[in-house]
């Protein structure tokens, strides 16, 4: 019997790993198609004398194939986020920079924006990274239910690592911006960065509670889980957000 039930933890996890790897580049294929289903129709667009978005111009919102490009980045983004729930985040987060070499090869296709030899290095370098990834990431995850996740945010390392993410944001937000900010890119790289490691965990957290919700589990058992954590991100997030603008 011990036998069976290993071997059917090991089917089931694989199942899972293959689900995950699905939904991560359909994702990347969804996502990067809308920026040229977009970009196709901000340029048709363009040539009838419509103005421009960043000029105060709304003509986009009257095309077709502008809102085709939007609910296909929906369907990638609901993609991606359900395949946190199935494999590990270790795979699900690189493999969606294929989504820019998707986008780097359609836009060549149908936008006639030809890629010079360095881009074309980069292109074969993430589809070399992606393979690694696949090959060498974990086929069973750490986390697999959403009661382990919730002990794992009140941990000491986790919540150290979260005050340490809002402490350097905010330094790179108050000293760094200003001086840097329209100069070096770098800059603003280092915040979605930053902030882009806390959404991996509370994407991950998402996707798990609506796996169990399917399943007919009970997602929140412990409900000071609904109090300062979330209330923290949340503020945080939408703090940095309207700073921003």
């Amino acid at each position: 019997m011990n036998s069976d039930a290993v071997v059917s933890d090991k089917h089931y996890n694989n199942l899972h790993f293959f689900i995950g790897l699905g939904l991560a580049t359909s994702s990347s294929i969804f996502i990067g198609s809308s920026f040229i289903i977009k970009k196709i129709a901000l340029k048709k667009l363009n040539d009838l004398g419509n103005l421009r978005a960043s000029a105060g111009g709304y003509g986009y919102l009257k095309q077709w194939m502008w809102w085709l490009g939007l609910l296909t980045m929906v369907v990638g983004e609901g993609a991606n986020l359900l395949a946190y729930a199935f494999a590990p985040a270790a795979l699900v987060t690189p493999l969606g920079a294929l989504s820019v070499l998707v986008a780097a090869v359609l836009s060549s296709k149908f936008l006639n924006e030809k890629l010079n030899f360095i881009g074309k290095i980069g292109c074969f370098l993430c589809i070399i990274g992606s393979v690694i990834f696949v090959i060498h990431s974990p086929k069973t995850e750490e986390i697999q239910e959403f009661s382990e996740l919730q002990n794992k945010i009140f941990d000491f390392l986790f919540i150290s690592y979260v005050l340490t993410i809002f402490v350097m944001t905010l330094i790179i937000k108050i000293v760094f911006v200003p001086r840097f900010g329209n100069t070096n890119v770098v800059v603003y790289l280092l915040i979605c960065s930053a902030i882009g490691s806390l959404t991996v965990v509370f994407c991950k957290g998402v996707a798990l509670g609506i796996k169990e919700t399917v399943e007919g589990g009970e997602v929140i058992q412990d409900r000071k889980l609904t109090n300062p954590v979330l209330s923290i991100k949340n503020w945080y997030l939408s703090g940095f957000l309207n700073n921003r603008q």
